[in-house]
């Protein structure tokens, strides 16, 4: 067993999980029963979330990249950039790479700042509105994303 490659593997894919999970936890279990909190105390627990993504998450998001390019191209099938253009391994491993790489952009770009801002945000249901389309562009590209990922465990 190549246990470099086991490693790799196995932390990209637990990166992705708690990325990925977080994401739709947030969604589907920890926001909608937050959102009936008063507005003072709601504005509280998503500053401390907010502080929270900000520390973990950029760090979380750079090493499933890193690691998935290690993944497909030094560890994988991907053994030169025609590789990665005329094979169906290879240009999914492209789309999925990109998609990351846009949800990243998102993330950096409007959720997290959303994140920072919804706290002193004047008008807070409306920040947070607004935050809730960064996220649901979030879980969109993690559906992506994740389907590439069970296509590139079958060969595709």
């Amino acid at each position: 067993m190549n246990w470099f490659q086991f490693g790799v593997q196995w932390l990209h894919v637990l990166l992705g999980i708690l990325w990925f999970g977080y994401n739709l936890s947030m969604a589907f279990l920890i926001a909608p029963p937050l959102n009936s909190l008063p507005d003072a105390q709601l504005r509280e627990i998503y500053r401390r979330l907010g502080e929270v993504g900000a520390r973990v998450f950029p760090i979380v998001g750079i090493l499933v990249v890193v690691l998935g390019i290690i993944r497909g191209t030094v560890l994988g099938p991907i053994d030169s950039v025609q590789a990665a253009f005329t094979t169906t391994y290879g240009i999914t491993w492209l789309v999925a790479l990109a998609t990351t790489l846009a949800l990243f952009f998102n993330g950096a770009r409007y959720v997290g700042p959303g994140f920072a801002a919804l706290a002193d945000a004047p008008d807070f249901r409306a920040a947070g509105a607004r935050l809730q389309v960064f996220t649901r562009i979030d879980l969109a590209l993690f559906f992506v994303i994740f389907t590439c990922m069970i296509l590139m465990r079958f060969g595709y």
